[in-house]
């Protein structure tokens, strides 16, 4: 399925009209229509993000894609990150087998966090940047 029909049945789904959905995730009513009619094919990765975080979903299975590819190498998973996703678990916030694996990707300068001070730093960053729970 293409972006159309998972955008309409992820909407229905969710139980929610055009209008409210356009108001929600900040696009005009007539855009989600022609994306939905197929009138737009190729909107901007924050458009999708928008409608896609509005939805509960990602844009992945926006656009009818797996959310890891199947040839992607599993990261290595650090000792430190371990034991940060431990203390998660322990705080009564566990960290979702996803959010290990993205957390586990990271490398600044082809180098991984390290240490659970580390791991906190860059998960509080971005749960505040993108939000979530």
């Amino acid at each position: 399925m293409g972006l159309a029909e998972n955008l309409k049945r992820i909407r229905l789904q969710k139980q929610m009209s055009q209008p409210t959905l356009a108001r929600d995730a900040g696009v005009s009513k007539g855009y989600i229509y022609m994306l939905e009619s197929e009138e737009v094919t190729n909107p901007s990765l924050e458009i999708l993000y928008k409608i896609a975080n509005t939805l509960g979903c990602t844009v992945a299975e926006l656009i009818g894609q797996s959310r890891v590819a199947a040839t992607q190498e599993q990261p290595e998973i650090t000792e430190g990150l371990r034991k940060f996703a431990k203390e998660r678990k322990r705080a009564g916030e566990p960290l979702s087998e996803d959010d290990i694996l993205n957390l586990a990707r990271i490398q600044f300068r082809g180098k991984r966090p390290e240490t659970v001070d580390d791991w906190t730093y860059i998960y509080q960053f971005f749960k505040r940047t993108f939000g979530g729970k």
